[in-house]
């Protein structure tokens, strides 16, 4: 049964009408000239002429035959072919009109066929034509409802251009929704735990400057108990904190401004490795001499660089494998990459993406700020930072900036 489908009914029936109509018309058109003809191709008639002229001549000659037997003998022979050439004309004529017969119902058959080839050909073309746009208007429906589209079939190769280039432009269309939404979603986010954070901050720093100045005033008090040390240096400790953490949390959501310039990251890094990495942790950088630089600002860039230093420090205490951690910097596709790898216990099993949302962090006093202000930080300035675990064991974290300019002068 064909399928009720409007486009396909449609293509359907102009397809059928197509491919019937000429050929029934053709086929009508020589039926009508070979019946009608059929008495002026016809051998019958001139033979039956030729036959009676003939046999007037003969009965003409017969007199003078009996005379000359030579005559006689042509005669005779004239009179059978004249004949035999009768006969043939006869079955000839005979054949004709039965065929001329039966050729209505030849006809007929021969309509049924190309009528039965029409109709199955037309089918074929319809639903190969359809079943395209039915599946692109089902692609359609997936994409509002956020489903991800069937991969590519070995039936897409048999497709017209056209059909191939609209799928695959929806595929593209759905990656890049998807990747949308994704970005969406994630800048939704950091904008409420900004603002969460800004409230948060803010409402830390009111008490803190008051409880930080009696902390300090008790210290330097005169005349304190012993008992007081061990409680007043918890309270400062504790204090100072909670003032870094309300510093982190002003600072989430709220993008680096002002002038930019630019970066020697490699200087940067290897500042950082001299001043944040502790004895007891061997640090080594890995990098060429013509690296370009980085159009940025540099304490946000310093602060993103200094959490990772930090982070890589942190994962690898406790550690019985020798502590180490290795920074390798080098330029990929017009984008400089800086990989920080440690020797720790690497990330948690299904991390992924989320170590770098604001309310993750597997430290027992972690905020789980300090990567999302990497990713904050590195986004601004349109690079990008993943995370993965090393084969050898241990984390890595890559970050990607883009590359503003050539190296500096007189580092060769």
């Amino acid at each position: 049964m064909l399928r009720r489908r409007t486009l396909e009914r449609r293509l359907f029936g102009w397809l059928l009408a197509f491919a019937l109509t000429p050929a029934l018309l053709v086929l009508a058109l020589a039926t009508w000239i070979w019946t009608g003809s059929l008495d002026r191709v016809s051998a019958l008639g001139p033979w039956t002429t030729v036959a009676e002229s003939g046999r007037i001549v003969l009965e003409a000659a017969q007199n003078a035959a009996a005379r000359d037997s030579a005559l006689a003998a042509a005669l005779e022979q004239h009179r059978d072919h004249l004949s035999a050439s009768l006969m043939l004309a006869h079955r000839w004529a005979f054949l004709t009109h039965r065929l001329a017969g039966a050729l209505p119902f030849l006809a007929l058959v021969l309509a049924v066929v190309l009528a039965a080839l029409a109709l199955a050909g037309a089918r074929k073309l319809a639903r190969d034509l359809a079943r395209p746009i039915r599946e692109l208007v089902e692609w359609t429906e997936r994409l509002a409802r956020e489903e991800p589209l069937p991969p590519p079939g070995p039936h897409e190769a048999r497709e017209v251009v056209e059909v191939r280039a609209l799928r695959a432009a929806l595929r593209r269309a759905a990656n890049e929704l998807a990747e949308a939404r994704r970005r969406a979603l994630e800048a939704e986010r950091v904008r409420i735990w900004g603002e969460m954070a800004r409230r948060v901050a803010h409402e830390m720093k009111n008490p803190l400057t008051p409880l930080r100045l009696a902390a300090h005033r008790l210290a330097r008090s005169q005349g304190r108990s012993p008992d007081w040390e061990e409680p007043v240096a918890v309270i400062i400790e504790e204090t100072e904190r909670l003032e870094d953490l309300a510093q982190q949390f002003a600072a989430l959501g709220r993008p680096p401004s002002g002038p930019t310039s630019a970066i020697d990251i490699r200087e940067l890094m290897a500042g950082l490795l001299a001043t944040d990495v502790p004895p007891g942790v061997v640090a080594t950088l890995e990098s060429a001499d013509d690296l370009p630089l980085v159009e940025g600002h540099y304490d946000a860039l310093l602060r993103a660089f200094r959490n990772l230093i930090r982070n890589a420090v942190e994962a690898m205490e406790g550690s019985e494998r020798p502590r180490r951690i290795d920074v390798g910097i080098h330029v990929t596709d017009g984008m400089l990459v800086v990989a920080i790898g440690d020797t720790g216990s690497g990330l948690p099993e299904g991390a992924g993406d989320r170590i770098f949302e604001p309310d993750y962090t597997t430290k027992s006093r972690g905020t789980g700020l300090g990567l999302a202000l990497v990713r904050q930080a590195v986004a601004a300035h349109g690079g990008e930072v993943l995370a993965r675990n090393r084969p050898g064991g241990g984390a890595e974290f890559v970050v990607r900036l883009p590359a503003a300019a050539a190296a500096p002068a007189g580092r060769a």
